[in-house]
């Protein structure tokens, strides 16, 4: 008679050898009181059964559900963030081979995030937490170790030094930024990053300011423009720099999504993108590529990124210390069609969109 794989139970297993109940769970929990003959019946059994031990009587006895969770913050630019999109199809692609779960959560504000945290561990709903969007100080963080609860961070706070984190060294990246943009003949260099509680925003402003610096060029806060982690933003952000009396020749983007944004500008009011005015981002996002012109990024494989902090939870679950478990990744730069020399002074590209904005507004602007 054939049965549906799983539900086969261990009472099947015993009948079927001729054994008592007790004898196979000893043998599945890896006995050695029982002869080697016996151990052979019982396993072939199994197999020939389809016998599959209860998850959750397996996950009582070591403590365990089998599930990760994430929660990600929404409604403050990022909610539909392809990157994040991108990072858990990584995450559940790696729990998926190993058999786990993925619990997804969103809040709507700190306070809430906490409050989901707290909810999450009392209900024993996961083993371990994996924290992206990493603050300066970050209060999942500081509740999560006060806690003592596993979890990895994808990404770094303003002390990174007793937790385990995955992350990528946006310092040195947008450093590498500057000087990519200086070589090929930029001197007057836009930023248009994210909000300065996010680590990374930090950081990455950080690393322009440093390329700047180790190239002698002056640094100037009117061509930096923080946004909302979104394609509105980087269109607000190239409306800000490049409608400046000295615009920028090149922008360089925190984000792909942010730089997508800077590509709708330069489109609508007809600034060719990679040579009038060269826009730069970072995520390495598949779309990039089938933009038109295709997106020049810093390329950190999303994908890749959440499999590896998934990987890294489990170690952390299995009890390695999580001091040891901290890797700093550096992201290569994956020229296209979006980047090259300057064509104009930024004298001659701000008189181009000034006669371009005369005939067309930029939405929002007075008179519309």
């Amino acid at each position: 008679m054939s049965r549906l794989r799983g539900s086969v139970t261990i009472d099947d297993v015993a009948r079927h050898v001729g054994v008592a109940k007790g004898t196979v769970s000893r043998v599945l929990n890896n006995y050695t009181d029982i002869s080697e003959e016996t151990r052979k019946r019982i396993l072939k059994a199994v197999k020939d059964l389809g016998y599959q031990p209860s998850a959750t009587a397996r996950n009582l006895k070591r403590g365990r559900q089998d599930t990760l969770g994430i929660i990600i913050p929404v409604g403050q630019g990022n909610g539909a963030d392809p990157f994040l999109a991108e990072f858990i199809d990584g995450i559940a692609r790696a729990l998926d081979e190993l058999g786990l779960d993925l619990l997804v959560t969103t809040t709507h504000s700190r306070d809430h995030m906490i409050e989901s945290l707290k909810r999450l561990i009392a209900r024993r709903k996961v083993d371990g937490f994996i924290v992206t969007r990493t603050e300066v100080q970050d209060p999942r963080i500081a509740y999560l170790k006060e806690q003592n609860f596993p979890f990895v961070a994808h990404g770094r706070t303003g002390d990174p030094s007793n937790y385990a984190w995955f992350d990528i060294d946006n310092e040195a990246t947008f450093a590498d930024g500057v000087r990519h943009l200086y070589s090929l003949g930029h001197e007057r260099i836009g930023y248009v990053g994210g909000p300065l509680e996010l680590n990374f925003a930090l950081q990455r402003q950080e690393g322009y300011r440093q390329g700047l610096e180790a190239l002698g060029l002056p640094h100037d806060q009117s061509l930096e423009s923080l946004q909302a982690l979104n394609e509105r933003g980087g269109f607000a952000g190239a409306k800000a720099l490049l409608s400046l009396e000295r615009p920028p020749t090149a922008l360089l983007c925190a984000t792909d999504a942010l730089a997508i944004g800077a590509v709708q500008f330069c489109r609508k009011f007809g600034l060719a993108t990679g040579s009038d005015v060269t826009v730069i981002g970072y995520d390495g996002l598949p779309v990039g590529e089938y933009l038109d012109p295709p997106l020049t990024t810093f390329s950190q494989s999303a994908q890749d990124a959440g499999g590896h902090v998934a990987r890294m939870l489990i170690d952390v679950l299995d009890g390695k210390d999580p001091t040891s478990l901290q890797a700093l990744a550096k992201a290569n730069l994956i020229r296209r069609a979006s980047d090259g020399p300057p064509t104009m002074t930024p004298e001659a590209l701000a008189d181009v969109l000034r006669n371009r904005l005369n005939q067309q507004p930029i939405p929002g602007s007075k008179g519309e």
